[in-house]
């Protein structure tokens, strides 16, 4: 059946966003709250009731996935594979404190929260833009695992200043510029064995030239690069304390 669309959907339009007049790059690209709005507007008439998204199976959840990259387009998200490889991830280290900024319309975060619904984790994930978020909190929903997913409206820079407890896997793919702050901000957060992935690499490795020797020299970091679709992933786990 068909649910009312809640008055927060339809008045984003006149929300206003987060996002800094400086942040050109990424955030120029981002989907305007109005077209957000209608995307979500589209979501909520699905017939997926929220008591069956609570018990959706694997292949559904993949369903939703495929249905969000034909649908919800502009959304700079991760391709399939690469959200495979973050799921898989997860799941080979059994990471359970999983943070993620950048959460665009949620693509990722369904690919990590259904990995953290298999190791009993939860996955904390910041957005700055309004529209972005309000579309990723239903689809969220629409999964089944917004009850594992806590979505923090905001720029980053200053959540991340906001967060307790630590992280044992951080998936960074927000405004490149910012990428190195992230990384100062958010390594004495890992725990020791912790991975910090960082998407993009590949297509915008002009842009985070610094990042990358940073991560590729730092000594409590041992990086390498991983290829499963056109972004590319620089993987850093975190050396023990000697």
């Amino acid at each position: 059946m068909a649910f009312p669309i809640p008055c927060t959907y339809i008045s984003c339009r006149r929300a206003r966003s987060n996002a800094r007049p400086s942040d050109g790059n990424l955030r120029s690209l981002r989907v305007s709250r109005a077209a957000a709005c209608l995307l979500t507007t589209l979501l909520l008439s699905s017939p997926v009731s929220l008591l069956h998204a609570q018990n959706l199976s694997r292949d559904e959840v993949l369903s939703h996935l495929a249905a969000m990259r034909r649908g919800q387009r502009g959304m700079m998200n991760v391709v399939p594979d690469e959200g495979r490889y973050l799921h898989d991830l997860i799941l080979k280290h059994r990471a359970k404190n999983v943070l993620e900024v950048g959460t665009s319309n949620g693509y990722s975060g369904i690919w990590m929260g259904l990995a953290l619904r298999e190791t009993g984790g939860k996955l904390t994930t910041l957005e700055i833009d309004q529209g972005r978020a309000n579309l990723a909190r239903e689809n969220f929903r629409r999964t089944g695992l917004d009850s594992r997913i806590n979505l923090i409206l905001g720029d980053a820079l200053n959540s991340l200043t906001r967060l307790d407890g630590t992280f044992d896997f951080v998936f960074i793919d927000a405004a490149k510029s910012e990428y190195l702050q992230y990384l100062e901000l958010l390594l004495p957060r890992v725990s020791p064995g912790g991975i910090i992935v960082a998407h993009n690499v590949d297509s915008h490795r002009g842009q985070l030239r610094a990042y990358l020797a940073k991560v590729n020299n730092h000594p409590q970091l041992a990086t390498t690069m991983q290829s499963y679709g056109p972004g590319g992933f620089s993987v850093s786990i975190k050396r023990d304390s000697p």
